[in-house]
């Protein structure tokens, strides 16, 4: 996995062009540099949680929301689409629990949480802006 540079930065590339979803990665954004700001604080711990709890509510809004656009554009890979959001809980689960429990340091999970981002915006819901406008649709 690629050490990203942080803070995460929202530039262009990122953009889809749809502004629901611009808008809320953008949040995605925002809570990714909030958790960084807190790996080297004494209640870290409780930051980094507070941090994981409102990406965990945030993302599940926009899963809901990123899903119902590729309903409502017929996008055909909505399934395999959909499987990757679950896929992106469960391992963000399971990298939180396993930093707070201090079995490897919280840089991982930040820097799981940066790559996973950048390559499922720019790779994944680029497919699903493309495939809609393809399709006339917005």
């Amino acid at each position: 996995m690629v050490a990203p540079s942080l803070p995460l930065e929202w530039d262009d590339a990122l953009a889809l062009g749809d502004e629901n979803i611009d808008r809320q990665h953008k949040r995605l954004v925002e809570i990714i540099n909030e958790l960084h700001s807190h790996l080297d604080a004494p209640d870290r711990d409780a930051l980094v949680m507070k941090c994981l709890t409102a990406m965990y509510l945030h993302a599940k809004e926009h899963f809901f929301d990123e899903e119902a656009y590729m309903d409502r554009v017929g996008y055909p890979e909505k399934e395999r689409h959909a499987e990757l959001h679950r896929n992106f809980v469960q391992r963000t689960n399971a990298l939180t629990d396993t930093c707070l429990l201090d079995a490897m340091p919280c840089e991982e999970l930040l820097n799981f949480l940066v790559n996973w981002f950048r390559e499922h915006v720019a790779g994944e819901d680029a497919k699903i802006i493309a495939y809609a406008r393809n399709q006339g649709a917005r």
